[in-house]
């Protein structure tokens, strides 16, 4: 993917110039923070409590030596992730690896998730604004209007603009769940206590006294769910790329180009450690939320555990009877916001991917900019049309597609991903390769995903 420019720019040195520089992150976390927080992790902690907090922190964190290494190597030889897995051993398929064809099967089935989360925001909208008096027509109607302004946002495809648009989502879920955890703590309600020993209690690594099969089914789809999923992983390089690290490193024969390479490096290891930060963050209050309200109300009445946006329903209707009604439209407005940035950056993602694959396959020149933006508007459309068909024709419960997409993830696609980026970890260019501490911390993270994977499916299997 060589730009064959010959320009350059000096990598940022201190922290705050370093900072304004990082911007893949934001969309990344656009698409981490979504499904998995405000659905997943609600109905893990309204099943299980506080005991599963270890496996949500470790899901967010884990990955993040794994983020690092596939964005050193698509830098440091300025390459898409296809390209990059390009060069991992095994047979290929009119000039692509087999690993990228196998990956974009899992990845087509797991995100059949995102119809669940369209589903899910459209519900959320026709619980604020109910246009008609028949729910599921005015469900119907939001996810057709949720549609053409997601068309009409990516049809240019514009990198900077999506980084814009998505940034004022994290700002709008971040500032909504933080508050919902704060109100907790600083004005303590009786009736849904939140304390340390609560939390503490949720870090001991152990699935506790509760149904042990479904707790190992929640691990391993938290696992695939949270932090920077294999999914967002393969996705990243077309954001470092987009936004330009790769062509401000210059001509690799030109003067300083490994100094620059590195402080360029610098700067991605920041870009990573932000993602990872706030995912952890927005993630670990949505997961104390849940375990302090829904879990606690959940055994004292011995209900179910609520499906799809009934369960957001309920959480913001806890916060409307304690902290007032002006709580529930703040609460509501994080929710779309965590929703709606999977969906954008999912499909932008998408039709990146696939275009990749196929120029990849020679179907056309990935540098004929006109064609690359053609095929990426095509593949937009389908996912896109898809994820609405899902939401108007499949009859099943959000939260279970989003569960099931996220297992699949945890399961299918975790393992091939960590495989490709180990493998290129190992051939990136000597001068600018990891170094000990990370190439052991690597090899700890795969030990300790597939440990996680490796017993939870014992658990299930013997269960």
């Amino acid at each position: 993917m060589a730009s064959g420019k010959t320009e350059f720019q000096a990598p940022p040195t201190r922290f705050l110039p370093m900072l304004m520089a990082i911007g893949p992150a934001i969309v990344v976390s656009g698409s981490v923070i979504g499904s998995g927080e405000l659905i997943n992790v609600p109905v893990q902690a309204a099943r299980f409590g506080f005991v599963l907090f270890w496996a949500v922190i470790l899901s967010c964190i884990i990955k993040f030596f794994l983020q690092i290494e596939l964005g050193r190597h698509c830098i440091v030889h300025n390459r898409t992730t296809i390209q990059a897995f390009n060069q991992c051993p095994g047979p290929k398929i009119r000039g692509t690896a087999w690993i990228g064809y196998i990956y974009m099967i899992g990845y087509t089935v797991s995100v059949v998730t995102v119809g669940g989360i369209m589903a899910a925001t459209a519900g959320l909208l026709q619980s604020v604004f109910p246009l008609t008096p028949d729910p599921v027509l005015t469900k119907n109607i939001w996810a057709a209007i949720i549609f053409v302004v997601i068309a009409a946002v990516l049809w240019r495809g514009l990198y900077g603009e999506l980084e814009k648009l998505v940034a004022i989502l994290v700002a709008g879920f971040s500032m909504s769940v933080v508050l919902a955890l704060l109100l907790l703590v600083l004005f303590p309600n009786p009736e849904y206590p939140l304390h340390l020993s609560d939390i503490l209690s949720g870090l001991k690594f152990s699935l506790g006294d509760v149904d042990r099969e479904l707790a190992a089914f929640a691990v391993i789809s938290l696992l695939g769910a949270l932090g920077t999923t294999a999914n967002e992983l393969f996705m990243y390089p077309y954001w470092i790329l987009e936004k330009g690290y790769a062509e401000r490193l210059g001509d690799k024969d030109s003067d300083g180009w490994v100094e620059r390479a590195r402080g360029w490096v610098r700067v991605l290891r920041m870009d990573t450690a932000a993602a990872t930060l706030l995912a952890t963050v927005i993630t670990a209050a949505y997961f104390l939320v849940g375990s302090a309200i829904l879990h606690r109300r959940i055994a004292d009445s011995q209900a179910e555990v609520p499906s799809g946006i009934e369960l957001v329903n309920q959480l913001s209707t806890i916060y409307t009877e304690i902290y007032g009604s002006w709580s529930y439209g703040i609460f509501m407005f994080g929710g779309f916001c965590t929703l709606f940035s999977t969906i954008v950056v999912v499909v932008a993602a998408t039709g990146r991917m696939w275009t990749d694959l196929l120029s990849s396959a020679g179907m056309f020149d990935w540098n004929d900019a006109a064609k690359r933006r053609k095929c990426n508007r095509v593949f937009q459309m389908l996912y896109l049309g898809a994820f609405l068909a899902i939401t108007l024709f499949v009859q099943q419960a959000p939260e279970k597609l989003v569960i099931m997409g996220q297992y699949i993830n945890g399961l299918f696609n975790t393992p091939i991903i960590m495989f490709a980026i180990c493998w290129m970890a190992f051939h990136t260019d000597r001068r600018l390769r990891m170094g000990r501490f990370s190439a052991v911390m690597l090899f700890v993270t795969v030990a300790i995903i597939l440990a996680c994977l490796a017993a939870g499916l014992y658990r299930q299997a013997v269960s």
